[in-house]
């Protein structure tokens, strides 16, 4: 009889099932302990769960629903998106040069040649990077095919088959960054086009469209020296490109070529080439513009879009190319060293550094700017110009290809001033623009003023432009024949310049002034060609200062307390919480800036651009001497790189003159004036919407506060793309998404992990001249991120094209600062309107990316400051606008409420005027930012801005100078706010909460509460998740405990059934 297969004894048993067990446990509580730690990170990428309320008794009828959306869905939202989108590719791809090949008709046989046809640059790497990887998006592929019914696609199939030619740096790597975050690559790939002679014959009596790009990122700069194959930098033709263009020169009967850029590239051998008939600049295009190209070739569409930069005929010779950082040690301080122990220097050699610096000697001249006071001066001398043309402002070795504003169209238009009147404090200009061709179109509008520059300039160190965008329009359509006209106006306030160096007789220096005189206002077609020009004269001088007379009328109402219809009150909004709160005049708050540019011991070897003496002060290259740090750059590098020690030593809390625990800092509070804390007030979030940002009642909120809560961490100092939740004044969490070309949420691969619209970029946008399709972006972007539960959007970004080669232009609008601020004012505005929060950034002076983790210094005189890449920022925070409902009574009386709509700043990690990283410059972020320009909302910093992982040091200061948030996820083990010993810290930790509840409460984080109401969000899916891996784990471990008890049990009842113990 067979014996019964013994069991194995419970001893083995328990030693085999027991350690399986404990891993399983181990893994459950490791997977709970680390999802519960990046909760926040992981709600962003991954989803929250669904949103739940609780409303308080007898509100249930009440209306708080405050935001009126045209799509009822996150697909609906996208569809509105794309459409706005396509209509900015429409307006905002301009046609550089055309002899009349274009437009061409549907039927047209065309032949689309290039790497980039087939490899197009959609978008910027980083946080610009979008997705237009959807259904919806077209690639350059699918506009041409969809626009041309003829398209040669024997040659476009034989093209992709031939190998590519790699023309790469010739003493760097080519390679793109080890993260998105990092640059994009420096290679340039083309095809190969001797290999493409089987397939000429097909090309003929076609039109060859022909498509050069450059890609650009955050994080890296395009490249500025030789090329492998002699081509001098990234921006211009290489040899692979120009066999291209010989190729279709030879096989096509016209070539037109697409600028695939946002960089502006060196094409002045393309526009003197008459073998190449037109040209067409698109920037980065989305995933709409390709489209839009299309409808402009085949003549759909009559393009009406203008440059927003100047295209330079010898890049190397821009006035700011001397000052640029090429990565060779050019502009870096060689007697220095200092450590950040950030992510990015593990990527970077290490944290140790010497100190990069950036100088701007060419001052206020930035741009259109210098180009036009350089030939108004009469400084070009060369004869080297084009045939026909005998304005030296376009010779070809320093000279301008298209100038600002330039751009052709299908038709003609004619403009001229119909009125003019400047009787008052603004002046008002009508323009007439009549279409004299036989196509329908639109037309841009603009206007230009140049101030008088007299001895009283040169003594007061003030510079002047003598061209200078003051206002700007686009008509409606006209059809030919017809007229539209165009209503603009400024003040004449607008037009005064800002002196570093006047004494106010207040104890401040530093003031805007207007000077007295005649001021040229001129209409003109593009920055250099002047239509019509009208006088105005000023008869006094006036220096905006608050002692020789008022400050600017922008300041007073920017700093004003609001009427509901959002017209100024006359007195200052302080005055609600101050009743001795006065108006505050613009005066000097940089003054290490001022300092290093006009003293020769403190700046070394350092220029500044004069028109006085135009000739003998152009930028000039840094030399051995500029990098040697004086002992005063030095002793300001060392105060501004301090947070915690890491060999450089350590922020002195105590001591700090402008933010510390002394009684002379800017900062302090008394003891005895310390905030109160943990009341019981019964007020939350919803309480405070559409009351003033000093009403009484955000004392009473504020006060419900537990400065030691470790939730007011995670709610304003852990906040990458996330923000948590702080129960104690009812704040939700929140997720934040990217980017300027409309929403994104990037990992360090470009991968993004929404599905949201991608926008051309904001330089196409700036490409449009139209505002009110700006304000159309911004609200079809805020119904978008209402959509996919978004909070706050970055952007817009309204840093400027300081130089051709900057990695991030086509996240930035322009060379030009009004243009900018206009277009980022409208976005603003549009994006408020449906309930989202923009953070605008990088505030401020991030021109260029090369160096950036390293805080570079950026020197530049006050005037420059203030009057060029300040302005972009001013002109948004004091003009965007937003509407709001909110209830008003306790009856549920829905109200109305228009405010102001920038209520979130991203200061930037990138950048330090005068040698302070911008977080910890309470001059900027508060004197400039708040005090002067009224500015009611919260800051963040933009990503990692510590020295290193745990730096609760750099957090401290950072919200000491006007800092609020800190954009940093768990991952990097951010550092905490631990000021909360002192009344000081705990009252700038106070003010920082305020600022984030403030702008939330007034934006869709609201939406469908009434006073009293709590939103919370039920469990994520991850979370679901996470818990049933969670219940498996811990029922199979019930399962093996019971089976253990049961066997053991019965091995001691029936010993015979199992395997006996092997005697030793």
């Amino acid at each position: 009889m067979k014996k019964n297969k013994l069991k194995m004894r419970g001893g083995v048993f328990r030693a085999i099932v027991i350690p399986i067990m404990t891993v399983f446990v181990v893994f459950a509580i490791a997977l709970t302990t680390i999802t519960n730690y990046f909760t926040p990170s992981l709600d962003s990428f991954l989803g929250k769960g669904s949103k739940a309320y609780i409303t308080p008794s007898g509100t249930k009828d009440w209306n708080a629903s405050y935001y009126d959306f045209a799509a009822s869905n996150s697909e609906e939202a996208l569809n509105n998106s794309a459409k706005i989108a396509e209509q900015v590719g429409n307006e905002g791809e301009v046609l550089l040069k055309n002899d009349g090949t274009l437009p061409l008709t549907k039927d047209t046989p065309v032949t689309p040649m290039g790497y980039d046809y087939i490899n197009p640059v959609m978008s910027g790497s980083g946080s610009g990077s979008t997705n237009t990887s959807s259904d919806y998006a077209y690639t350059a592929e699918r506009g041409i095919t969809e626009a041309f019914s003829n398209v040669n696609t024997t040659f476009v199939d034989a093209m992709k088959k031939v190998e590519t030619i790699t023309t790469a740096p010739a003493a760097a790597s080519g390679d793109g960054g080890q993260t998105a975050f990092l640059g994009a690559g420096l290679n340039l790939e083309e095809y190969d086009f001797s290999k493409l002679d089987s397939v000429a014959e097909s090309c003929k009596d076609t039109v060859g469209i022909v498509f050069l790009g450059r890609a650009s990122g955050e994080g890296g700069d395009l490249y500025t020296l030789e090329y492998d194959d002699g081509t001098p930098h990234q921006l211009a033709v290489t040899k692979a490109e120009r066999a291209m263009l010989d190729y279709a020169k030879a096989n096509c009967k016209g070539v037109v070529v697409v600028l695939n850029t946002t960089n502006t590239m060196q094409v002045t051998e393309l526009q003197d080439d008459k073998d190449i008939n037109a040209i067409m600049q698109i920037a980065t295009p989305g995933a709409m513009g390709f489209k839009s190209l299309g409808k402009i070739l085949n003549g759909s569409v009559n393009p009406s879009a203008r440059t927003v930069d100047t295209f330079i005929s010898n890049l190397t010779k821009q006035p700011t190319f001397v000052n640029f950082n090429n990565g060779t040690g050019n502009t870096v301080y060689e007697n220095t060293e200092y450590t950040r122990d950030i992510w990015l220097a593990k990527f970077k050699g290490g944290a140790q550094f010497q100190a990069p610096f950036r100088e701007y000697e060419e001052g206020v001249y930035m741009g259109y700017r210098w180009y036009e006071t350089a030939s108004d001066v009469g400084y070009f001398d060369s004869t080297n110009l084009p045939e026909g043309e005998s304005d030296s402002y376009y010779n070809r070795d320093n000279g301008v290809v298209y100038p600002f504003g330039y751009g052709l169209s299908y038709t003609t238009y004619d403009q001229q001033i119909v009125k003019y009147d400047d009787s008052g404090d603004t002046i008002k200009v009508s323009v007439k623009v009549t279409n004299t061709g036989d196509v329908a179109g639109k037309d841009v509008v603009q206007l230009y003023y140049a101030a008088p520059y007299t001895q009283f300039d040169v003594d007061n160190k003030i510079e002047k432009p003598t061209a200078n965008l003051i206002a700007f329009g686009k008509t409606a359509e006209i059809e030919p024949g017809k007229s539209d006209t165009v209503e603009l106006s400024f003040t004449k306030e607008d037009m005064a310049s800002y002196c570093y160096t006047h004494d106010n007789g207040n104890g401040t220096t530093g003031s805007y002034v207007l000077e007295n005189g005649d001021y040229t206002i001129s209409l003109r077609s593009n920055s250099h060609d002047v239509i019509e020009t009208k006088t105005t004269n000023i008869a006094e001088t006036i220096w905006y200062n608050g002692e020789e007379g008022d400050i600017r009328q922008s300041e007073q109402d920017a700093q004003s307390k609001l009427n509901d219809d959002g017209t100024s009150t006359g007195t200052p909004a302080k005055a609600e919480e101050d009743a001795d709160a006065t108006y505050v005049a613009a005066s000097n708050q940089f003054d290490n800036a001022n300092t290093y540019m006009t003293d020769p011991s403190v700046g070394n070897d350092v220029t500044i651009l004069s028109r006085q003496t135009w000739n003998t002060t152009q930028p000039s290259t840094p030399t051995d001497e500029t990098r040697q740090a004086s002992d005063q750059v030095k002793e300001w590098l060392d105060y501004g790189y301090t947070t915690m020690n890491l060999g450089n030593g350590e922020w002195d809390e105590e001591n700090d003159p402008v933010l510390g625990n002394n009684e002379n800092s800017k900062v302090y509070v008394s003891e005895e004036d310390a905030p109160a804390s943990n009341q019981k007030n019964g007020l939350t979030l919803s309480n405070m919407r559409g009351l003033s940002y000093y009403d009484s009642k955000w004392d009473d909120l504020l006060d419900q506060l537990d400065y030691n809560d470790e939730q007011i961490n995670s709610a304003l100092f852990y906040n990458g793309y996330a923000s948590g939740k702080l129960d104690s004044v009812g704040k939700p969490a929140t997720s934040e998404h990217d980017g300027p070309q409309g929403l994104a949420l990037n990992d360090n691969n470009g991968n993004s992990w929404v599905n949201a619209c991608s926008f051309p970029s904001e330089t196409t946008m700036a490409q449009t001249f139209n505002v009110e399709l700006a304000e159309a972006m911004g609200e079809a972007v805020g119904e978008e991120n209402y959509y996919i539960d978004g909070g706050g959007w970055y952007a817009p970004a309204v840093n400027l094209h300081w130089s051709a080669f900057s990695g991030r232009n086509y996240e930035y609008y322009s060379e030009d600062p009004l243009i900018s601020g206009k277009m980022a004012a409208n976005v603003i505005a549009g994006a408020g309107s449906k309930g989202t929060y923009c953070a605008f950034k990088h505030f401020a002076m991030v021109d260029q990316e090369e160096q950036r983790w390293w805080i570079p210094s950026v020197w530049a005189t006050e005037q420059t400051i203030r009057e060029i890449y300040l302005k972009p920022f001013e002109i948004g925070v004091k003009e965007a606008m937003k509407t709001i409902k909110y209830i008003s009574d306790d009856n549920g009386t829905v109200s109305t409420k228009t405010m102001r709509a920038a209520d979130c700043m991203m200061t930037s990690g990138w950048a330090g005027i005068g040698g302070l990283y911008s977080g910890y410059s309470y001059n900027l972020l508060t004197s400039v930012l708040r005090d002067e320009w009224g500015f009611q909302g919260f800051v963040i910093t933009d990503y990692d801005q510590g020295n290193g992982a745990n730096d609760d040091i750099a957090v401290n200061r950072m919200v000491r100078a006007g800092v609020d948030q800190h954009m940093i996820d768990k991952t990097l083990s951010p550092g905490n706010y631990t000021s909360t010993d002192t009344a000081t810290g705990k009252m700038a930790l106070r003010r920082a909460v305020k600022n984030t509840l403030y702008t939330m409460a007034n934006s869709a984080q609201t939406n469908n509460l009434v006073p009293g109401a709590k939103m919370y969000y039920r469990m994520s899916p991850w979370r679901i998740g996470v818990v049933a891996v969670d219940v498996v784990i811990a029922l199979g471990v019930a399962l093996g405990v019971i089976a253990m008890v049961k066997r053991t049990k019965n091995e001691k009842e029936h010993p015979e059934h199992y395997k006996a113990k092997k005697s030793k």
